[in-house]
Formats: C-alpha cells, structure tokens, sequence
C-alpha cells in the first residue's frame, strides 16, 4: 500500500479555520497519490473519531489541539503524533500566543513521560521572526 511506510501522525497547526480549510484541500490533492489523507480538525469540524484514529495528517487549530492534547494519556492518536509544524509561529507574541505555548509544554511533558518513545519533532513557520534562534532553541 503507498503510503504505508508512514508509521506515526502529523499535526499541522494554522492559526485560522479559513487557513487550516485550504491547507486540507491543498494537501489532500497532493497526497492522494501515497493514498495519505490529511483530516481537518476545527470548532465547525470534528471528524469520527474512527477517521481520527486512521489519521496520518490532522490539520487543526491552536485551540482545537489545545484542547485535544489536555486529556493526551487517554487519546492513542496523540500519542502517536512525532511531527507537529507550527505555522506562524511569530503569534507566539500575540494574545492567542499563550495556547501555542501550552501546546508545546504540553509535547514536552509528553516526550518526558513516555521515555520510550523518541520526542516528537515541532517545527515552527514564520515568514518573519525577529527572535528565530531564541525561538529554535526553545522548541527544541
């Protein structure tokens, strides 16, 4: 099967509904071919949670994962997530900065409490960060 060499879950994170919609459609057309289907998961939008679980790539909000992560010990699907990419990444310093914060404490207390897995992986996307290595350093 394509696509079967993809072992854990993806997050992409996107700061608006409108952005996490288009990302989904985007995606989606590009990864057909690998027979990989990317699951938006919005306030207006929650899939079953059988497609959840399946889920290689879950394109979400901040608020949205926030909430999702909260209860991580009991949800197999989060734990099994190794890459999360942020993208703008510069609202760290605005007001809705603080759940992008919380998300990525959150990956690492997870990393920290299940040794045996390797720590998932976070980038961050901006087009303009005044403070990328203080940033970088932080994430990783």
């Amino acid at each position: 099967m394509a696509g079967s060499w993809i072992i854990s879950g993806c997050v992409y994170i996107a700061p608006l509904k409108a952005l996490v919609r288009e990302r989904v459609r985007d995606w989606n057309e590009r990864l057909q071919r690998l027979n990989i289907r990317a699951v938006e998961l919005t306030g207006d939008s929650t899939p079953d949670i059988r497609i959840l679980r399946s889920a290689k790539v879950v394109i979400t909000t901040p608020e949205k994962w926030d909430g999702i992560t909260r209860s991580w010990e009991i949800r197999q699907y989060v734990k099994d997530v190794a890459l999360v990419i942020i993208d703008e990444i510069h609202l760290l310093g605005v007001e809705r900065g603080a759940v992008l914060e919380a998300i990525v404490t959150r990956l690492k207390l997870m990393a920290a409490k299940q040794k045996s897995k390797d720590p998932v992986r976070i980038i961050g996307l901006s087009t303009a960060l005044a403070n990328a290595g203080d940033v970088a350093e932080w994430l990783d």
